[in-house]
């Protein structure tokens, strides 16, 4: 009987999570009613710790800069790192999160002041995992 190693199994599953995922509702989201910030989330499964890393990238659409304040990630305690808090016009930055490998849905949210004295609020957009991440 021919058996195929675990360690093989293992990164076959760990493959073809990272392209289930990257076409799985990761779609970037208009995040208020006018053209202003993009928001995507795209994850990976860090095997190693077996963890979620999700990074989320924002686009700003507008001519003028913003502001990033009042940032909030979800679920508690899974803080959002490295978003700056400047944004360019046509600038997309990035940040990023860390999931336990149960954790199946997360989320961002924040406001933005824009430079021509704009506010808007509550940009915000999920991700959905549908497979487990697991130690290697």
């Amino acid at each position: 009987m021919n058996r195929v190693p675990s360690y093989a199994r293992r990164a076959l599953a760990g493959l073809a999570a990272t392209f289930v995922l990257l076409g799985l509702g990761l779609a970037p989201a208009q995040a208020s009613s006018g053209l202003s910030a993009d928001i995507r989330g795209t994850c990976v499964c860090d095997s190693t710790v077996g963890e979620w890393v999700v990074t989320w990238e924002v686009t700003n659409h507008r001519d003028v800069a913003g502001t990033i304040g009042n940032v909030r990630a979800y679920p508690a305690g899974r803080a959002l790192v490295g978003l700056p808090n400047r944004i360019e016009p046509g600038q997309t930055v990035q940040g990023t999160q860390r999931l336990q490998s149960w954790e199946y849905t997360g989320s961002v949210a924040f406001d933005v002041n824009w430079d021509d004295g704009a506010v808007t609020y509550d940009h915000t957009w999920p991700i959905y995992i549908r497979i487990t991440c697991h130690k290697a």
